[in-house]
């Protein structure tokens, strides 16, 4: 059975980096390296669309390879959205706006891109 939070993470999971849930990212020794992907998870019905944002963590001096990120990210989404299946539905992923935006760390290795995106899920529940 694939359920909507399985579909949101099979999107994040899709661009070669290893994704994680906000409130479940792994600490201490099984903390992840870098990069990676963190993404928060809201769940609706039909035309209820939901604003989420993930983020994508780099170390490096350079916002080359974030960015890069940023924009496959941008490009497999499309001007008029993707579609992520599940059982009994789909959840349509569309941009948001802004759609990234560089952020701040205390550890000047660390770059944050920040990626908001909105999700409208086809389903009765």
């Amino acid at each position: 059975m694939i359920t909507k939070s399985m579909a949101i993470n099979s999107f994040w999971s899709a661009f070669g980096l290893p994704a994680y849930d906000m409130y479940s990212v792994p600490t201490g020794e099984n903390a992840p390296a870098f990069p990676y992907i963190t993404y928060d998870l809201r769940e609706d019905s039909f035309d209820h669309p939901v604003s989420m944002t993930a983020s994508l963590w780099y170390r490096s001096t350079s916002w080359t390879a974030a960015e890069a990120k940023a924009k496959e990210i941008s490009e497999a989404i499309g001007s008029t959205g993707t579609y992520v299946m599940f059982d009994h539905g789909a959840v349509i992923i569309q941009r948001g706006s802004p759609f990234a935006q560089r952020m701040s760390d205390p550890d000047d290795t660390v770059r944050r891109i920040y990626i908001n995106i909105t999700a409208e899920y086809i389903s009765v529940d």
